[in-house]
């Protein structure tokens, strides 16, 4: 199948719950966790006006449990069903939502979902058959059962995911913990605090420890086995993220969901690469700018090597000192020929990211330099 020749409405699903501007954080939870949803639609006369998700929730430093949700929807983009599938795809991961109304002269007519998408796969001759291990993430950030739910949230947030691998002091996969893991603990009798408000950002309760909550049966899967494979283990468990582990039980990688979707981003024809920052949280529009900039420069001359197509930044802060905080940056890049990665630490956000984007341009003329001389000694032979 070319997928690139899918428009919206060829996968979009009908139209699904939805909330009410006026509804209260308690009902739209309770909706949420009995329909197993991570994000609703907030509609006003059929037409919508916004998104609601655990993530809205916890993004507050609290919540009252009766307000009501048109005080922390967050927007949502507008998909048309006429929409081009790999640009629907580019405008759901540019915003950082799982999902997002349909619409048809501005009216609802359909919810299309990472997942509406990535069941797709499956039926794409240039991604079906690629293996988990040339595309999935392999700096996976972990947490132990130990350590408290709190700094489960604080990573999820920072790398917009909603579930994380439990591993023990050898790496080995010992169970997962997720967005509503966390949730149960945010606002019911198993924190510290009434379940009358919400407890987001940096407040709640800090002595509840993963071990608590996680799940004991996470799903993995093997590096060698097929995108085909891994989409219907998603699909089959109702899963968004896959762990990935050697045959020993030890962590190796992780596929998810923003994987996959940005493989078909990849498909999309353009000009330059495609660009998404996670984590990264200032009020200031000249910091995203000279991110850009940055970033940008690097692109090109990386350009002159492999021609790039996705390049994800994640973001995390920690190790705070007084008005300080350590920035922990993570790049991930999609080539024509490959993957690459880079991680770089620093109390300078610029500074930082400088280091990383040096790191990725080094992999990346270290990777050419190799199959430059791999050519050279084949044709010797």
């Amino acid at each position: 199948m070319e997928i690139d020749q899918l428009l919206v409405k060829d996968v979009m699903s009908p139209p699904s719950l939805t909330a009410n501007k006026g509804d209260s954080v308690s009902d739209i939870i309770s909706k949420m966790k009995k329909n197993k949803i991570r994000e609703l639609p907030v509609v006003e006369d059929g037409k919508p006006v916004g998104m609601v998700s655990y993530s809205s929730f916890l993004s507050r430093r609290n919540v009252p449990l009766t307000a009501k949700v048109e005080h922390i929807m967050v927007p949502c983009p507008r998909l048309e069903e006429d929409m081009k599938l790999t640009k629907a795809a580019e405008e759901l991961m540019s915003s950082g939502v799982r999902g997002a109304p349909v619409v048809r002269n501005h009216k609802m007519v359909g919810f299309l979902s990472r997942t509406d998408i990535v069941k797709m796969l499956p039926t794409v001759d240039v991604i079906k058959d690629k293996t988990v291990e040339s595309l999935m993430s392999t700096q996976v950030h972990t947490v132990a059962e130990e350590e408290t739910v709190r700094k489960a949230q604080v990573i999820m947030r920072g790398l917009n995911e909603k579930t994380l691998p439990v591993v023990d002091e050898a790496a080995m996969l010992i169970g997962a913990i997720g967005m509503s893991d966390v949730m149960d603990v945010m606002w019911s009798p198993k924190g510290s605090k009434p379940p009358n408000e919400i407890k987001g950002s940096d407040r709640g309760p800090a002595d509840v420890k993963v071990g608590s909550v996680m799940s004991r049966t996470p799903v993995a899967i093997r590096p060698s086995d097929t995108v085909s494979k891994a989409v219907a283990t998603m699909l089959d468990r109702g899963l968004t993220t896959l762990f990935v582990t050697e045959a020993n039980g030890k962590l190796v990688g992780v596929v998810s969901h923003a994987d996959l979707m940005e493989q078909v981003i990849g498909l999309k024809p353009r000009e330059g690469v495609y660009v998404q920052l996670a984590g990264i949280e200032a009020e200031d529009p000249e910091v995203y700018d000279t991110l850009y900039e940055m970033i940008g420069k690097a692109m090109k001359r990386i350009d002159r090597i492999q021609a790039p197509r996705v390049f994800t930044v994640h973001s995390t802060m920690h190790n705070h000192e007084g008005m300080r905080s350590k920035y922990s940056i993570s790049g991930r890049l999609t080539t024509e020929h490959n993957m690459y990665y880079a991680h770089a630490v620093d109390w300078d956000l610029f500074k930082t990211t400088d280091t990383m984007l040096d790191m990725l341009e080094k992999n990346v003329k270290r990777e050419h330099e190799k199959r430059v001389s791999q050519k050279k000694g084949n044709n010797r032979l």
